[in-house]
């Protein structure tokens, strides 16, 4: 899981040198990507996801053309309202650092290119704060707008802050073949619902070591909470 690749002093920003570092890791390791929509074709023990959340123009800039030297793809959630506008949801926090997020012309090179791209919702709302009609609406109409936009297939959600409840989960079951939380844990085939995936999140703090003990070892699995 990841969300921003650039060199903005910021928690959530993985340096470009160190994500490049992460992925030649995983390609001398023998590891290939698949999308998130193929989870469940995959017998492959060496296949592995990697995730982008929100949708910043510094992951098409930063992570797109070292993706592509190693012949890997991304499954990458955008928030359908806001393309080519700003992370407008993080505004009210204190050390709000404002952030592109991509362009209609971004998004359909990486489609072009093989890239999944799944619904983050129309706004980055926390569904479950909203009411029923705004939670649907924000849960539905985002994947119609995606595939009517870029004429592509929209399978996967990712929510918002990790944010869900059995209602919204349930919303998101009726649209969607997976979904994936900011809950911790590395995959393991039958033990997960496909509508609760967890992820191993890489931050900017993850250096190459860490990294490698997250991916390889039961760093990540212990950390799992149900």
């Amino acid at each position: 899981m990841y969300h921003s690749i650039s060199d903005d002093f910021d928690k959530l920003s993985v340096h470009k040198r160190a994500f490049s570092k992460q992925m030649n890791l995983m390609k001398r390791l023998g590891y290939e990507t698949i999308n998130l929509s193929e989870l469940n074709n995959s017998t492959n023990k060496k296949h592995f996801i990697i995730t982008f959340d929100d949708g910043y123009t510094d992951v098409f800039k930063n992570a797109f053309p070292i993706l592509q030297k190693l012949n890997y793809k991304a499954t990458i959630f955008i928030v359908s309202e806001l393309l080519s506008n700003i992370n407008k949801w993080d505004q009210k926090k204190g050390n709000y650092k404002k952030k592109e997020l991509m362009s209609n012309d971004q998004v359909m090179q990486l489609i072009k290119e093989g890239y999944e791209i799944g619904s983050h919702t129309l706004n980055h709302v926390d569904l479950t704060s909203a009411n029923d009609f705004d939670a649907e609406n924000q849960i539905y109409q985002s994947k119609i707008n995606i595939e009517k936009r870029f004429n592509t297939k929209v399978y996967c959600f990712s929510y918002p802050y990790g944010s869900y409840n059995k209602n919204i989960c349930n919303k998101v079951s009726k649209h969607y073949k997976f979904a994936v939380t900011t809950k911790r844990s590395r995959y393991k085939k039958n033990k997960f619902n496909n509508y609760t995936l967890p992820r191993v999140p890489i931050n900017s703090n993850t250096g190459l070591f860490k990294f490698y003990i997250k991916v390889k070892t039961l760093y990540e699995d212990f950390k799992f909470v149900n």
